[in-house]
């Protein structure tokens, strides 16, 4: 039975039952035999079949049973042709990473069809089981290792592998669900399972199977592309395939949004609605947030003098994110889901993100503030499925007004925001005794991550330029200077700031003044005066030079993805920018006595879904002066908005780059001022 999107099980089991009555004969997809493998190794073909790749997934199944208890045992073969030498380097070695708190892994069997047909059976007694390579993160993860032996391009890998468990460990307190078995689901009696069917690599067949226990309903649903589907049912269990074939690689494109928002995927879970999966994470963590008399001494003297409850929150949320470093120790079987006592974290001084908002969680409610984590996803979506599509958890208070606020003291070390812009739109299920729903953070408009820059430059008749920059800005760019300044030493600072001001090779930073990086209390400010020799070319009756503001100083640090590689003309795929963004400059640039401005940068004025620009620019005699505008008002922005956002990225940089034509009031050795002027001109776009 074919379906492009499928919803809740009801509906399914009818349609597919109808289907059972008319092909009574048939049955649920069984696991390919050894005939089938052989078939598809010997019509496998090579690597001119499937566009230049390294390797290529011949089979990808997988048969899912699931317990009543939630836990699931997955049997998975692949078949993974190798197509040339870097593809050899590739499949090689084989690694299988696990964490033995939550999910054992077997190695069943492995062969080596040759490109010959000849076939070898891989000796699995020398297995290897190693810790994986961990940073930040040290919950005590391993691999099994096993080498492919003399492998070539043309070999196909057959592998065959079981697994149980689940992928991260859970909860604290782990009691047997079954005889014999420690193992522990996240959701007793419930299981959930997000499943890609494309990648960076072509897969031929993709099959997963679920056979689930007829008394466990279960909704799921197809994203981003038609999957076949079908249920099938069985004396013990309901089977839910879905299959796709022909599959090629993904390319990836620069700043792509992730492969869960754009690839064919399969979201399914038990659990019946996100109010449910609030509560459990609720109770789950009840007893994690009880201060101690250390936790309530330092909340009094950070809160001291203060008196609103913002404030108050605000320094505890500032605190948090500059004092907790982001390191993880593991308590056992208690990581992923459980986060840590606030009291141990605030003595260890660190934790990762589901501790440090535990830690805020703890001190806001010695301010008598109702305060819980809550579940988001950084990065993608987070569909309506209620399953684990989770990455990363937050802080959320309800505030005087009774609203929902959300904090995260992980993304804002250095930073006034106290929940970072570039996690606006982001999907999020609170844990409360109530139980919420799924929601979504607020959107914040461009004009929330501004960068003002305002200058009075002059230029000298020797061509000498003084600019005095003043430079305010929130939000993002905020947070990117401090982040910036911090990171430096500050007794060499105003030559950091004269690598980075962007005006011109030979720019010197004379005088500077700069928001301490810890000062919150305001947004960011930079003040300079900046100079620059031989900033004008030409000659006695001429010159040339660039608007010195729309050079962006400090683009490096400020703003840094508008300069992203945005070269196609078209994409497939969305794109990521770290927030939305507004730029606001203006600029009088006074000329020396006797120069006349002759030529601008065309005004321009460009709209559409993601991005408008607003260029205006007038002379008067030997002073000119401009303002220049930009708005980037989606941080995703979607394949088909990329070209008019494209336009207006291609002409910020144009205007950049545009020269400034003035005239003297002496022409050069007679040549007549036009003539001057078309040549100069021509002279500088050849170079």
């Amino acid at each position: 039975m074919l379906q492009t999107k499928s919803t809740r099980t009801a509906l399914t089991v009818i349609v597919c039952c109808a289907a059972l009555a008319v092909r009574a004969h048939a049955g649920p997809p069984q696991p390919a035999t050894p005939d089938d493998i052989a078939k598809m190794v010997a019509e496998a073909g090579d690597k001119d079949k499937y566009d230049g790749a390294d390797y290529v997934d011949l089979l990808d199944e997988a048969d899912v049973y699931v317990r009543p208890s939630g836990l699931a045992t997955t049997e998975s073969c692949r078949l993974i042709k190798v197509l040339t030498d870097a593809g050899v380097k590739q499949q090689c070695v084989q690694r299988f990473d696990f964490d033995p708190a939550t999910r054992r892994v077997t190695i069943k069997s492995l062969r080596i069809h040759r490109k010959d047909g000849g076939v070898e059976n891989v000796p699995l007694n020398d297995i290897i089981t190693q810790p994986t390579v961990q940073r930040w993160i040290f919950w005590g993860g391993d691999q099994h290792v096993v080498s492919v032996p003399n492998l070539a391009a043309g070999d196909t890998i057959e592998l065959h592998v079981s697994k149980i468990g689940f992928n991260i460990a859970y909860l604290a307190g782990a009691n047997e669900t079954e005889p014999g078995e420690t193992l522990q689901p996240p959701m007793p009696g419930h299981w959930y399972e997000v499943t890609l069917f494309q990648g960076h690599h072509p897969v031929v067949h993709k099959r997963y199977s679920v056979h689930m226990p007829k008394e466990m309903p279960i909704q799921y649903e197809v994203y981003n592309g038609p999957l076949k589907t079908s249920l099938w049912t069985t004396d013990n269990y309901n089977v839910y395939t879905f299959t796709a074939d022909d599959l090629p690689a993904i390319k990836s494109e620069p700043h792509m949004v992730a492969l869960d928002d754009c690839v064919p995927k399969v979201v399914m879970a038990t659990v019946p609605d996100w109010e449910m999966k609030s509560r459990w994470f609720h109770e789950a963590n009840i007893d994690q947030f009880k201060a101690n008399d250390e936790i309530r001494e330092k909340v009094a003297e950070l809160t001291k003098g203060l008196s609103n409850i913002e404030d108050k929150v605000a320094a505890c949320n500032h605190w948090v994110a500059d004092n907790i470093r982001y390191y993880g120790t593991s308590r056992g079987p208690c990581e992923g889901f459980t986060l840590h006592k606030g009291a141990e974290t605030f003595r260890d001084r660190g934790g990762v993100c589901k501790d440090k908002a535990g830690m805020l969680v703890t001190m806001l409610r010695v301010l008598g503030v109702e305060a819980h984590p809550a579940l988001t996803m950084a990065g993608s979506r987070v569909e309506d499925i209620p399953a684990d599509q989770f990455n990363h958890t937050v802080t959320v208070m309800k505030d005087q007004a009774g609203e929902w606020k959300i904090l995260d003291p992980t993304w804002i070390p250095l930073s006034r925001e106290m929940w970072s812009s570039r996690e606006a739109l982001q999907g999020l299920v609170y844990g409360t005794p109530e139980g919420e729903t799924l929601t979504l953070s607020p959107y914040y408009p461009p004009s929330y991550n501004q960068l003002t820059s305002r200058s009075q430059s002059r230029i000298d008749a020797d061509g000498t330029l003084h600019a005095e920059i003043a430079m305010s800005m929130s939000g993002y760019p905020d947070t990117y200077l401090r982040r910036n300044l911090e990171s430096h030493w500050r007794p060499n600072i105003k030559h950091v700031f004269e690598e980075v001001v962007n005006i011109a090779p030979t720019a010197v930073v004379e005088k500077l003044n700069y928001t301490d990086p810890y000062d919150y209390a305001h947004d960011a400010t930079v003040e300079m005066l900046v100079s620059a020799d031989n900033y004008t070319g030409g000659g006695e009756s001429a010159c040339v030079f660039r608007l010195p503001l729309m050079k962006h100083p400090l683009a490096d640090w400020l703003i840094p993805d508008l300069f992203n590689d945005f070269s196609a003309e078209t994409r497939e795929y969305g794109m990521h920018m770290r927030a939305t963004r507004g730029l606001h400059y203006e600029e009088t640039v006074q000329l020396p006595n006797g120069w006349h401005v002759t030529k601008l940068p065309d005004n321009q004025t460009l709209e559409s879904p993601a991005a408008d620009l607003t260029f205006t620019a007038s002379a008067d005699g030997a002073k000119l002066t401009y303002t220049f505008e930009l708005n980037v008002k989606q941080h995703l922005i979607e394949a088909k908005d990329y070209p008019k956002f494209k336009k207006a990225i291609d002409a910020m940089k144009d205007i950049s780059n545009a020269w400034v034509v003035c005239e003297r009031t002496q022409p050069e050795n007679g040549e007549s001022k036009h003539a001057w002027l078309n040549r100069k001109e021509s002279e500088v776009h050849n170079d």
